[in-house]
């Protein structure tokens, strides 16, 4: 592990913290759009700039990350109102195993070792924010939150690059379930990021 710019990062990181830095970027637009800063859930934590920069403006902030060499770092990134969580987030309990490829993707697979948990088994009713960034899992995700985006209507960023076929579903049906829950796409931003409004609030 090594700091940079003031960051901890894995020993391998490379150069591809400079690309890192500029893709939170894409945050901006849906943090000017949520109506409070009670809750913010963001899963796919990585290094914890997502999640670092929800705490400046967020009450408290929830991570999940289960990769462990990402995780080590995460945790020194963040300030003390970001709860950090091992498991992955989905639409059932279960386990699986994740596969690290590469500092900013990794790969689902059966197996053991990770729990996975759906986001409405925590109960939070005052969720704000909702942003995904794993890696074509999001549509079991959102499975896994129907009850906490029903309650608290939170504006929604996803990473749609398609890459939810590894897993069975497509960005068409991650739209078409949004649509479902009465969410209208309003925005998209640099590396791929998508933001989603409730109607009532487009």
């Amino acid at each position: 592990m090594k700091e940079i710019q003031g960051i901890w990062w894995p020993d391998t990181v490379g150069e591809k913290w400079i690309h890192t830095l500029k893709h939170v970027h894409s945050l901006d637009w849906a943090l000017g759009r949520c109506a409070q800063y009670r809750t913010a859930i963001q899963a796919g934590g990585n290094m914890g700039l997502w999640p670092r920069k929800m705490a400046e403006r967020f009450e408290r902030v929830w991570t999940f990350e289960p990769d462990t060499a990402s995780r080590e770092c995460l945790v020194k990134n963040v300030p003390k109102n970001v709860t950090v969580k091992m498991e992955a987030l989905g639409h059932y309990f279960g386990s699986c195993q994740v596969i690290h490829k590469s500092l900013g993707s990794h790969r689902v697979f059966e197996g053991n070792g990770v729990d996975v948990v759906p986001l409405d088994s925590f109960n939070f009713g005052d969720v704000d924010l909702l942003q995904l960034d794993i890696e074509g899992y999001e549509w079991h995700a959102l499975m896994g939150a129907e009850w906490t985006i029903a309650t608290g209507r939170p504006v929604i960023q996803l990473e749609m690059r398609n890459y939810s076929t590894k897993y069975g579903h497509s960005d068409a049906d991650i739209l078409a379930l949004l649509a479902r829950w009465n969410y209208v796409e309003a925005s998209r931003q640099a590396g791929s990021d998508v933001v989603f409004l409730p109607k009532e609030r487009a």
